[in-house]
């Protein structure tokens, strides 16, 4: 059995914590919060918006690709605001891009709420 690639290990994670969660509307728009104001205000806008549940699924999904300082979301607050260097940022800056892009799939493929009633 060949071992996950990272995208894999990622993309399993994000559908596991994007499963049935209502944060879709955040997710959407999440992705572009990174790439406009960075991935520190993104995080930290994200704790102001009461959006936990996204930020412990964001964390959860960067542990699975192996990300150090991820064990909860706090930390990882603490990890991106006060301890990366910048080449250390900009690194967990792109893997935090992937796994939100990640979890905007799986919410976005999540058609339940979406679809009309059969009466």
């Amino acid at each position: 059995m060949k071992k996950q690639t990272r995208s894999q290990r990622m993309a399993q994670a994000a559908f596991t914590v994007a499963n049935g969660k209502d944060y879709k509307g955040f997710a959407r728009e999440f992705p572009t919060l990174v790439h406009s104001c960075g991935l520190a205000q993104a995080f930290v806008f994200a704790k102001a918006k009461k959006q936990t549940t996204y930020r412990e699924g964001l964390t959860q999904v960067l542990r699975a690709a192996g990300c150090t300082g991820a064990e909860t979301d706090s930390a990882l607050e603490r990890e991106i605001c006060e301890k990366l260097t910048v080449p250390q940022y900009l690194r967990l800056s792109r893997d935090a891009l992937a796994a939100a892009v990640w979890i905007k799939r799986f919410c976005e493929a999540d058609k339940k709420e979406d679809q009309p009633h059969a009466e």
